[in-house]
């Protein structure tokens, strides 16, 4: 009988046998699993409320890749903690489902302990925590941007601009720092926390994806200082 208090993670790949193994992993860490065999199926199971989605890039069906997309897409799922799994892993692969607003991207050949723990990582990222009464900035206004960290809101001139939560994290720490240079590193370590691994590369690809949703005003105030790393003009 599922743990009506156990957190839910909905599981999304045509492998049987990975499934069954990933699965029993996770119902040992006290996690309930949903398993959806292919994308349509995996979008129908969002309205189980999971706590995360770990999801094979399913070739030769409805792409992965386009699921992972379509999810951020959805007001229930666009802040959704989503991990995405693959047999190959070529660069390309890792490099599109950053883009796509994944947040992990793990070859299957890893152990599920390994997965768990991940998984345990990003899950502490995303738990929501206490509003806190200071005098710490929640928004910033910069020329016509206007950041909110409590709403978790981006407008340009007036009007919203969806971004996936990492992006959004990424933004925040240079528009709350106007001025400020972050190294790759530093961007690293706070937006994906010590003991995520991922690449420089990674942060590069939420830049870029950062100044395309921004438009003009990111090409012009994102500004990349070669060697070191990253500002939004003062």
């Amino acid at each position: 009988m599922p743990n009506t208090k156990a957190k839910t993670i909905l599981v999304a790949d045509d492998e049987l046998h990975y499934v069954t193994v990933l699965r029993s992993a996770l119902e040992k860490e006290g996690y309930n699993v949903v398993w959806a065999q292919n994308a349509s199926e995996t979008i129908s199971k969002i309205s189980v409320k999971p706590t995360a989605l770990i999801m094979d890039l399913m070739r030769g069906q409805s792409n992965g890749l386009e699921l992972c997309r379509q999810l951020r897409m959805l007001p229930e799922s666009k802040h959704l903690p989503i991990i995405v799994l693959t047999s190959k892993g070529e660069e390309s692969d890792e490099v599109v489902s950053l883009e796509m607003g994944a947040d992990d991207f793990i070859h299957k050949s890893v152990s599920t302990r390994v997965l768990s723990a991940r998984l345990r990582n990003i899950l502490k990222r995303y738990a929501p925590t206490a509003p806190v009464v200071s005098d710490e900035v929640s928004a910033v206004k910069i020329g016509p941007l206007e950041v909110d960290k409590l709403s978790h809101s981006v407008k340009l001139a007036s009007k919203e601009v969806f971004l996936p939560r990492k992006e959004f994290e990424l933004l925040w720490i240079l528009a709350s720092n106007k001025g400020k240079v972050f190294s790759r590193e530093m961007l690293l370590r706070r937006v994906w926390g010590e003991n995520v691994y991922v690449t420089d590369r990674t942060v590069d690809v939420h830049i870029c994806k950062v100044r395309q949703r921004l438009g003009q005003y990111g090409s012009d105030n994102i500004e990349t200082i070669k060697g070191i790393g990253y500002r939004i003009k003062a």
